[in-house]
């Protein structure tokens, strides 16, 4: 399972939140066969809405996040639970990996820039919450920081990693989510972007160590407070009940060809990639078709 850890650091008046998130990024990697830069940006996308979801009050509140830039791998899309549980997919989750001139996975060039970011928070009210913001570099974490900060009017600190082996699997991945509360000082900001400026390898400096014991270490200076901590991961609920309702949605013509072209109606889960197989009579009976 993966972890999450939440505190508060600089006289309380900054809420930090750290996620160990190795096991959902290789649980997606598992689902999809991912290449070694969609793991990168689809990893670093779960660990953050992870967080972002354990920040959600209502037990059967959840966000949804979905990112657009243009690039090769298409839209990401990710899913997250106030219990921190996470769900996600990519378009095109084979997508090539390049290197960029550090050296690194060039996430920004397989996401692209040209698009959006949209967060969509259901909160049991009657609408759900919609926010939206231009992509500013791709990377992920500089472009929810931006979404914090445009679309919530919250200032916030973003980091976030991925580290690929050489296997395709994922060797340590993580994230920081740091929030400015309103009563901060200009002191307390000021120590905390000190400390927060010299993490620029999440996954490396995570390597080994759990969520509380990156933190412990590394914001200690800062008077860290424990507030809580809980185990998460990548968790996809679908089931033949919520399948049949997509099935429910078919008309008799579409089963016919179906069944005609595959001999089945095969209807597989984005998140997880399983497969619902229903012959000609389990279809009929689902969808209320008469033989």
């Amino acid at each position: 399972m993966a972890e999450i850890f939440k505190g508060l650091v600089c006289n309380d008046e900054i809420a930090l939140t750290v996620i160990k998130s190795t096991d959902i990024v290789n649980k997606a990697i598992g689902y999809f066969d991912l290449s070694p830069v969609a793991a990168a940006a689809l990893g670093r996308t779960l660990s953050i809405c992870s967080m972002m979801g354990y920040e959600l009050k209502g037990e059967k509140d959840y966000l949804t996040a979905v990112i657009n830039g243009g690039g090769d791998i298409g839209i990401i899309t990710v899913t997250a639970s106030s219990s921190g549980n996470v769900k996600g997919y990519v378009t095109n989750p084979h997508v090539e990996s390049h290197i960029n001139s550090f050296g690194k996975l060039d996430v920004a060039k397989a996401v692209g820039v040209d698009g959006k970011l949209t967060v969509i928070k259901n909160l049991g009210l009657k609408d759900p919450y919609v926010g939206t913001s231009d992509l500013v570099s791709g990377e992920i974490a500089e472009d929810f920081a931006n979404y914090f900060a445009t679309s919530e009017q919250t200032p916030c600190g973003v980091a976030l990693g991925v580290k690929i082996g050489k296997d395709g699997d994922c060797l340590s991945a993580g994230g920081i989510f740091a929030s400015v509360l309103p009563f901060a000082s200009e002191e307390s900001i000021s120590a905390f972007e000190k400390v927060f400026s010299s993490l620029s390898n999440v996954s490396a400096l995570m390597d080994g160590k759990s969520a509380e014991a990156f933190a412990q270490e590394t914001f200690a200076s800062l008077g860290l407070r424990k507030i809580d901590s809980a185990s998460c991961g990548y968790v996809c609920d679908c089931s033949k009940d919520k399948i049949d309702k997509v099935l429910i949605s078919l008309s008799k013509q579409d089963v016919d060809e179906l069944i005609a072209e595959r001999g089945c109606v095969e209807v597989v889960c984005q998140f997880c990639n399983k497969k619902y197989v229903y012959d000609k009579q389990q279809a009929y009976e689902v969808c209320g078709f008469e033989k």
